[in-house]
């Protein structure tokens, strides 16, 4: 190592390690220790300017009260990593903190401040990460990524990315911890004053799922019922037109197009009467449907059902309606004409000729609802099958039912209820907003 040369006035000290040509510095601040920069240069002159300028900033930053040393946004995310961890084994964060933070740090926020300073970064700095951050998947970095690795149950398991811009809770929350950090990086001292994190989004939209009135409901069975009649009993008939420009209509229904709209319907009245998720009603089977068998041959009046429900990553029992019950016999019958025995526990409910799973119900549901014209709902927004179970909710708000038991049947949140099922017109609920005292 050649000798130390004296800097001006004697605030630091220029040097070359052994075997080099390029400066380096040291110098010391109290309170702060010795630090060593590398300049990056084999000028000297050079190397003085550089020295001066990290000298001063270094001096300026200890003056403020922030530490003197440059901390990289990879070295404080690091840093705050580890402290996330910490806590969560201490019992401060939630466990899956502890999985999904790190990971959302690393990939995202690494990703794109990386090296700079993290005193450096501005309101512009976030402003342009957040743009960064909706394309990663699409435009950015992430377009490359063939699949993602997590952990489940111990097991490592891997997922194809999704092709779309973040969601915009997804984009609040993140903020939330990018928050997090810049203000663990002030009490550390590596920051006076953090960026304003104010990730401007869009406001969301209406995304309310769309559901039923009372009316529309009964316009939408009524027309799933007559759907099921042969068009020559009521004189109409769907119209066919050949290629040759041949023109007829159906005067019949075939067996199976008979039976898929019954299933059809039977899965409305179901659905509507109890809740379930379009995932739920998939899932379901006859083992599911608890005290079924037993009631059978007795009046409506006599039984009663609980059905098992699985779906969404979660489980858990819904009680139905009474009214969902013949709809479960129809349904039994069907099986038992089609397969010729009576449905296994294992069956499905929603079953095809076979006895097997129907996939899915959605292409017969959109044409049940063009055939009611109520395929879209005022706002303009297209219905689903899920429209069902906010019809179920909605009118179950209406009615009275507690929110709470609502939501523990629906296997739900209090906040998810308010968010997509509470908003129910208030013409609606008028005589509970006009109680017996406030009448003249």
């Amino acid at each position: 190592m050649s000798p130390p040369k004296d800097a001006p006035a004697e605030r630091y000290q220029l040097f070359q390690r052994e075997g080099s040509t390029r400066w380096q510095m040291r110098f010391s601040l109290r309170g702060h220790g010795q630090i060593k920069r590398s300049l990056n240069t084999d000028d000297h002159a050079e190397a003085v300017r550089r020295a001066d300028e990290i000298f001063y900033e270094a001096a300026y930053r200890a003056k403020q009260g922030m530490s003197a040393k440059v901390h990289t946004f990879e070295a404080v995310a690091e840093e705050f990593i580890q402290l996330i961890l910490r806590e969560v084994e201490r019992g401060e964060r939630r466990a899956d903190q502890g999985k999904s933070e790190p990971s959302l740090i690393r990939r995202f926020f690494v990703g794109y401040f990386g090296q700079k300073p993290i005193d450096t970064i501005t309101d512009t700095d976030l402003e342009r990460y957040v743009e960064w951050r909706r394309t990663y998947w699409t435009e950015g970095p992430g377009k490359l990524i063939t699949h993602i690795e997590y952990e489940r149950g111990g097991h490592k398991l891997r997922r194809p990315p999704k092709r779309t811009a973040p969601a915009l809770s997804r984009q609040r929350g993140e903020a939330v911890v990018l928050r997090a950090l810049l203000r663990q990086a002030v009490k550390w001292g590596y920051v006076k004053t953090p960026p304003t994190v104010s990730i401007r989004t869009r406001k969301a939209p209406d995304n309310r799922r769309p559901s039923f009135e009372p009316h529309e409901f009964e316009k939408l069975t009524q027309t799933s019922l007559g759907r099921l009649t042969d068009p020559i009993m009521d004189g109409t008939g769907a119209e066919v037109r050949a290629s040759d420009r041949r023109t007829w209509r159906i005067k019949r229904l075939d067996d199976h197009t008979r039976r898929d709209r019954a299933v059809l319907h039977a899965y409305v009245m179901i659905a509507a009467f109890s809740g379930l998720r379009p995932t739920e009603m998939y899932n379901l089977t006859w083992g599911d449907v608890v005290g079924y068998r037993e009631g059978r041959g007795k009046g409506i009046d006599q039984r009663d059902i609980r059905l098992k429900a699985r779906g969404k990553g979660m489980s858990g029992t819904a009680i139905p309606h009474k009214a969902a019950i013949p709809w479960f016999d129809t349904l039994w019958m069907m099986f038992e004409r089609g397969m010729q025995r009576e449905p296994l526990d294992t069956d499905p409910v929603f079953a095809n000729e076979q006895g097997k799973r129907i996939g899915s119900i959605a292409n017969g549901f959109t044409e049940l609802l063009k055939a009611a014209g109520l395929e879209r709902d005022n706002r303009g927004i297209k219905r689903t099958p899920y429209s069902l179970r906010h019809f179920h909710i909605s009118e179950q708000l209406a009615n009275g039912a507690e929110v709470i038991d609502v939501a523990r049947n629906c296997r739900t949140s209090l906040a998810m209820i308010d968010k997509h099922y509470g908003q129910v017109r208030l013409e609606r609920v008028a005589d509970r907003l006009r109680p017996e005292w406030t009448r003249a």
